[in-house]
């Protein structure tokens, strides 16, 4: 009985361990490369909509030149460095570490105790990081009143900050809608699972007829391999979910934010007005530039045009005149006639060839025929 028992639960095991091993085979790993191509094309349009003032400042130092708009460029630089750093605290840990109160931004000289005073007590329960933008609008708006711009001009500088706005509108929504969690869960349950069914449906066989008939591998070599890969996009996937994060591979806001204020300070600045001499306007250039030894061993191949090497033959070239198309029309009818005619005489002594080759064909086989029965017959009076 206890023998019995045991071959049954045996077999009972085998086909379990047969059902899972064509199961796992049957079943494609989760996609997790979707997952990982929808949070990479995530960052990376995140990253296109971190905001940059260089546009902005490069149309200010334009549109207020001069030592007695200093102060207005220069504002405008403080107040979009200002922005950055007020938005950029509500979806970058870096930066929030970096400004975790509005005092830190004072003391940081992005804000003036005035500013802090109208800022804080700006009552604002979906969110004020849009405010410096709007000092910026309103000294525009000031400026254009005054006369010291024109309506184009200040059609021109609303165009740019309302793109700079934009950029931290974007990374708002992009914080606020992320990707849904339980997306994320479902492909994770669905990777650990497929590879449980893999640990249980891919036990070696160790039974006398597989061990003879069949290479028995004890350690799951492939089988390690495939869980590494798509454990390491697992892991990958979760790690782009957050671009803003601590992480080294994450948005360095903070390295932007320093660069930023020290662009817009020297286009609000030193290059203001800065303008090299006449001489130097009217200086010539070689349109042969010159290499380093380095860089002529590097030949770049020049782009080229698939039509680049197509050339016409001379008499392709010429010209056909209004009174001359209709005799060329018929000469080219002429032609594919003559053409035509030539390929239907072709055609009909290929046909003919055939014909008489199939005939003299046969005539041989008959005259073969004829010869086998002359042999193969006797003489009957010989016979006789």
């Amino acid at each position: 009985m206890s023998s019995k028992f045991t071959d049954r639960m045996r077999k009972g095991a085998e086909s379990s361990e047969r059902r899972l091993r064509n199961t796992s085979m049957g079943l494609s790993a989760p996609k997790l490369e979707y997952l990982k191509i929808i949070l990479y094309y995530s960052s990376w349009e995140q990253f296109n909509w971190i905001s940059w003032p260089d546009k902005m400042m490069m149309t200010v130092a334009t549109c207020f030149p001069g030592k007695e708009n200093v102060e207005v460029r220069k504002a405008i630089a403080r107040w979009s460095s200002l922005q950055s750093a007020i938005a950029w605290t509500g979806i970058s840990v870096r930066t929030l570490k970096r400004f975790p109160t509005e005092r830190h931004l004072v003391e940081s000289r992005l804000m003036t105790e005035e500013e802090y005073d109208m800022y804080t007590n700006m009552s604002a329960p979906h969110g004020k990081w849009f405010v410096p933008i709007m000092w910026i609008l309103n000294l525009i708006k000031l400026k254009h009143k005054e006369k010291r711009i024109d309506s184009v001009q200040l059609d021109i500088l609303l165009r740019q900050v309302y793109s700079f706005r934009d950029g931290f509108a974007m990374l708002y929504v992009y914080d606020w809608v992320k990707v849904p969690l339980v997306y994320t869960q479902v492909v994770a349950i669905a990777t650990y699972g497929y590879f449980l069914i893999c640990l249980l449906g891919r036990q070696p066989k160790l039974d006398i007829k597989s061990m003879q008939t069949e290479i028995t591998i004890l350690f799951p070599i492939f089988t390690t391999f495939q869980m590494l890969f798509y454990v390491g996009w697992l892991k990958v996937g979760q790690y782009l979910m957050n671009p803003f994060g601590e992480d080294d591979d994450d948005f360095e806001l903070n390295y932007v934010l320093d660069r930023n204020t020290c662009i817009a300070h020297m286009m609000a600045s030193e290059l203001a007005d800065q303008l090299p001499s006449r001489a130097s306007i009217a200086h010539d250039f070689h349109v042969q530039l010159p290499h380093t030894r380095a860089s002529f061993k590097i030949q770049d191949i020049i782009p080229k045009s698939h039509l680049s090497d197509f050339t016409l033959t001379h008499k392709d070239m010429q010209l056909i005149r209004p009174e001359e198309l209709e005799d060329c029309r018929q000469e080219e009818e002429a032609k594919e006639k003559a053409q035509r005619s030539r390929l239907n005489q072709l055609a009909r002594q290929i046909t003919r060839d055939g014909k008489d080759n199939k005939n003299h064909k046969n005539a041989e086989e008959v005259v073969h025929l004829t010869g086998n029965v002359a042999e193969n017959s006797t003489d009957p009076i010989t016979e006789v």
